[in-house]
């Protein structure tokens, strides 16, 4: 039986020049992804195979392992040197919706 590690919650490693080069969205989704992951190896119901597929493959699985939290503080580091923006409330947001509609 094939092990489908891409049906398997993981982040792929990258290298802290190539996070650079990425839009600040993609960076934020990147952030959510990692942030999603299961916290160790315990929680998650995967056979050992997927497991041992998943770490021979690279990916990142875990929060506990040391590769997530060097790609965590990666794109944390990156992210401190873009502009931030901020969302403003729910109903200055709604208000520069209509105006855009009005126009």
């Amino acid at each position: 039986m094939a092990i489908g590690i891409s049906e398997l919650k993981t982040v792929s490693a990258l290298q802290f020049d190539q996070l650079q080069s990425l839009h600040t969205g993609t960076l934020l989704t990147r952030l959510k992804a990692l942030r999603s992951l299961h916290e160790c190896e315990e929680q998650a119901d995967w056979t050992n195979e997927e497991k041992l597929a998943v770490r021979s493959s690279g990916l990142i699985a875990f929060k506990s392992e040391e590769n997530w939290k060097l790609a965590f503080a990666d794109v944390k580091a990156v992210l401190a040197t873009r502009e931030h923006i901020p969302r403003g409330g729910k109903q200055a947001r709604q208000e520069r919706a209509q105006q855009k509609q009005r126009q």
